[in-house]
């Protein structure tokens, strides 16, 4: 790979290289002048725009800091760092779901894919709303309700430590392979190709910036820069949709005439998102059955994800939050994907050189360099740098939570202080960004969209995780021999096909032969879908051969789970029955996130927050396993403290409120794909 990470990691120059933009002056459109990739001069207002950016972001991380500085160690400190003291409200929490998603991956890659094949990428962004309904509706309550830290700790709850310890150590790897390394890329194409900085200079800059204030600031550090670069981002959005809408003359005027490379009819093929069963980006067959298997795992099962939503006071905090991000998720498609295709109109020559490589990933940062006066094009340079980061950093807090909480103390050290834990977080976010900068050079054997190499590894990596969650909610059998026999075919699977499709891209295989049907001509939704069903299936069967296996522990804390699934989560139903057993690990919270800071009542019954694996001695935790279920059983017929966190104030009104919005949210979706269909 040393030619390919020479090329990567070079600054791109005027002329045809392998993965470059050809030097080609012939224009697709009227008076266009020559639009080779080269850097441009930034004016005076442009670097005064990036500059407050930067020193606006350094500024939070300061700020929180200084805010935490004081704090004498403690269940607080952690809580804080981790999950932002469980008090975020909806607006701040539905805002950082939507960054968090969309990065600088989706400036770049979505304007890649769309130059490539049209609209047909937004079907992804759509549906990623029906799966934030399925987060606030299904699973929310039940993390809510077991007062988790951590995803992989329901895992441990459910099924035992071993399968908590797996899916940390899996979701990290997941974390290094798409989520941080194609932000890295993104970023750094875009600033390597508009403004010329070199590629690791660049890359390890905005790595750099983002673990420190992560790291000095924590999950609330990470919520309030989210805010502000949501603003960022869906200014600077808007404003290159708009000025390149009026460069080519509106929508009748992107519709009207096909670039040189293309017939009329595969113009208009375009702005449609069907795609034949065949098609070698994006099937409609394929993204209707295999897409949702990496959907449902990203948005209901990953850490970076669902961390927000835990941090919400309530499920109805929770189930707002998600509304709104799914509202903001039917945005992509006009302000991301549309650009892509202007790209396409105005820039064919240079993404797509009749005797060249095509390279769709440069559609965005030729439509920042050419398009876009000063002052716009500063914006829109934070902008794509805002959508980085805020990717950036929501993986680092989740991948921070997850090896502290799951690995560090839950299996290395489980007598490490709070204090000693943030500490560990903060350096294991320094080694990550480490390990980042050197996957970066393989991204480009895997695909030349970006935003399709994120999708296949998802889709790869996701069906063990989605097969063990969905059973062990929905299925009262499944058991933990099941799920590790899950994990074992589905990743020995998974890691085989992704291995294979590296080795046929430097080594294509014979046509026709099997290597070329499995690692070619597969698409990559359809092979995560057998996955996902290999891996249910192998769940199923394998948990019904073991019944007992798990020694009653597994199933003691399965129906704790499963009567609070189904309590519905709303007012004046009754707690869930406690456990006679506690459950086979000592993270049992000593009491779940109360509502008393703004429900009132309650005020001192018991001390508020998760105590995260026995804080404040190596007993802590067993101590209040062994008293949650003497409390609950003092307590009668009231309800609990989970139960007040989700339930809140004004339960049943918030909750006709946000259903009707759901019910909204879905029809939209529905519309909008029946429409572009």
């Amino acid at each position: 790979l040393e030619g390919v990470e020479a090329e990567l990691w070079s600054t791109p120059s005027c002329g045809h290289t392998a993965g470059g933009i050809a030097a080609r002056s012939t224009p697709s459109t009227p008076g266009r002048q020559d639009t080779c990739v080269m850097p441009v001069t930034l004016e005076a207002i442009d670097i005064t725009l990036i500059a407050l950016y930067f020193v606006g972001m350094a500024a939070v991380g300061i700020i929180f800091w200084a805010r935490g500085g004081g704090d004498g160690g403690g269940q607080d400190e952690a809580e804080s760092f981790f999950l932002a003291g469980r008090s975020m409200r909806w607006p701040a929490v539905g805002l950082s779901l939507f960054v968090s998603n969309v990065g600088s991956e989706h400036l770049l890659g979505l304007a890649g894919s769309a130059s490539a094949t049209g609209v047909a990428c937004a079907y992804f962004e759509w549906s990623a709303a029906l799966h934030l309904l399925l987060l606030g509706w299904l699973f929310a309550p039940v993390y809510l309700r077991c007062g988790i830290a951590t995803l992989p700790e329901y895992l441990g709850r459910r099924y035992g430590p071993r399968l908590r310890r797996w899916l940390s150590l899996i979701s990290l790897v997941l974390y290094l392979l798409t989520k941080l390394s194609v932000s890295i890329y993104s970023a750094a194409t875009v600033l390597t190709s508009v403004v010329g900085w070199p590629r690791w200079i660049a890359a390890a800059g905005l790595v750099g910036l983002t673990a420190c204030y992560t790291a000095v600031g924590g999950l609330a550090a990470v919520i309030v820069t989210d805010v502000a670069q949501s603003v960022v981002m869906l200014v600077g959005a808007v404003t290159m949709t708009a000025v390149g809408f009026g460069r080519v003359g509106g929508m009748s005027g992107l519709r009207s005439e096909p670039p040189p490379s293309l017939t009329s009819e595969e113009w208009s093929r375009f702005f449609h998102i069907y795609k034949p069963p065949d098609d070698p980006s994006f099937p409609t067959l394929g993204m209707l059955l295999g897409q949702h298997v990496a959907g449902v795992w990203y948005w209901c099962l990953d850490q970076a994800i669902v961390q927000r939503v835990l941090s919400t006071r309530t499920v109805h905090h929770a189930k707002a939050s998600c509304l709104l991000a799914g509202f903001l998720k039917i945005t992509p498609m006009f302000l991301m994907a549309y650009p892509g295709i202007i790209a396409r109109k105005l820039f064919d020559a240079e993404l797509y050189p009749a005797n060249g490589i095509a390279t769709p990933n440069q559609a965005f940062p030729l439509l920042l360099q050419h398009t876009l006066p000063p002052g716009l094009l500063g914006l829109n340079l934070a902008a794509a740098v805002a959508a980085c980061m805020s990717s950036l950093d929501s993986v680092f807090t989740a991948a921070a939570s997850l090896f502290c909480l799951d690995l560090y103390r839950g299996w290395l050290r489980p007598a490490a202080s709070p204090h000693e834990v943030v500490r560990v977080g903060q350096a294991f976010c320094a080694l990550l960004a480490v390990l980042t900068l050197l996957w970066l050079p393989i991204i480009d054997v895997l695909s030349d969209q970006i935003f399709l190499y994120k999708e296949a590894v998802m889709a790869y990596l996701a069906p063990p995780i989605v097969s063990v969650y969905l059973l062990g909610v929905l299925w009262r059998r499944a058991n933990a021999t099941g799920a590790a026999a899950s994990f074992a075919v589905g990743y020995t699977l998974g890691f085989g096909r992704m291995a294979g499709e590296v080795w046929c891209k430097l080594h294509p295989p014979r046509p026709g032969s099997a290597a070329d049907a499995l690692f070619v001509r597969l698409h990559f939704l359809y092979a995560g879908l057998l996955l996902c069903l290999a891996c249910l299936a192998t769940h199923a069967a394998v948990s019904w051969a073991a019944q007992g296996a798990d020694g009653g522990e597994g199933r003691a804390v399965d129906e704790t789970l499963l009567a609070k699934c189904s309590c519905g989560g709303e007012g004046g139903r009754r707690a869930a029955p406690a456990p006679k057993d506690p459950a086979p690990t000592e993270w049992l919270p000593a009491s779940l996130p109360d509502e008393t800071h703004h429900a009132g009542g309650k005020a001192g019954d018991e001390p508020r927050g998760v105590e995260l694996g026995g804080v404040g001695g190596g007993g802590g935790g067993r101590a209040a396993a062994a008293a949650a279920p003497q409390a609950a059983q003092g307590a009668g017929d009231c309800e609990t403290e989970g139960d007040l966190r989700i339930r809140g104030r004004h339960g049943s009104r918030s909750s006709r409120v946000n259903d009707g919005l759901a019910v909204a949210l879905v029809a939209v979706i529905v519309g909008l794909v029946a429409g572009f269909m």
